[in-house]
């Protein structure tokens, strides 16, 4: 296998990318001046060094000072009452750039697949149980799973309220998924905010 090969199925492994798209990219660097493709190659060495997966919520922030915990697991103004939990980056990116939430969030790492044979490796559900345990202590009174509304998204919510429930009535901590405002088939990560906070208010 050539670097051009090895370079296509690297693409191959990016959500949604097929062989011919991945193919596309790889002859697009191929035609990219040297200049952009070192830039490229440094943004992608940069990854590690400056950027971080904070030990709380599990998303990825900018490194500062060697901080493990990100600003807003850190944030004591925050609201500790209420946990967000949502399958990806790109969906807390887009929630907080909204402004209409003011808890603090937890990344689940993805979403179930309906026939999922071992749920517990495809996503942080230990990791968030630790954190509910903890978050008790700091006032957690209410998570809110806020999943994309699709087959998947529906499947990792019953999975999760299923796995908490017994842990959240001993604790008295409510679980809720996002009610009414986002429509059938929503990737979160692409909502609006009057649809998201329509959606965050009719919870049930």
């Amino acid at each position: 296998m050539d670097t051009l090969d090895q370079l296509t199925e690297s693409f191959k492994r990016f959500p949604g990318i097929g062989s011919r798209q991945a193919r596309r990219f790889a002859y697009f660097l191929l035609n990219s001046s040297p200049g952009f493709r070192s830039t490229l190659a440094q943004s992608i060495t940069n990854l590690s060094s400056q950027i971080s997966q904070c030990d709380t919520c599990y998303r990825f922030f900018r490194k500062e000072n060697g901080a493990v915990t990100c600003p807003i697991c850190a944030d004591a103004v925050r609201d500790n009452s209420r946990l967000l939990v949502v399958e990806k980056d790109m969906d807390f990116e887009n929630i907080h750039a909204m402004g209409v939430f003011d808890g603090k969030y937890f990344v689940l790492g993805g979403s179930l697949p309906v026939l999922a044979e071992d749920p517990a490796r495809l996503i942080r559900i230990r990791e968030l149980v630790a954190r509910v345990e903890k978050g008790v202590q700091e006032g957690l009174q209410e998570i809110i799973l806020a999943f994309s509304v699709n087959v998947e998204g529906e499947n990792t919510a019953q999975y999760v309220k299923k796995t908490l429930e017994p842990m959240c009535e001993r604790l008295g901590v409510s679980v809720s998924v996002l009610g009414k405002g986002l429509s059938t088939g929503t990737e979160l990560e692409y909502s609006d905010d009057d649809t998201f906070r329509s959606a965050l208010e009719n919870r049930r």
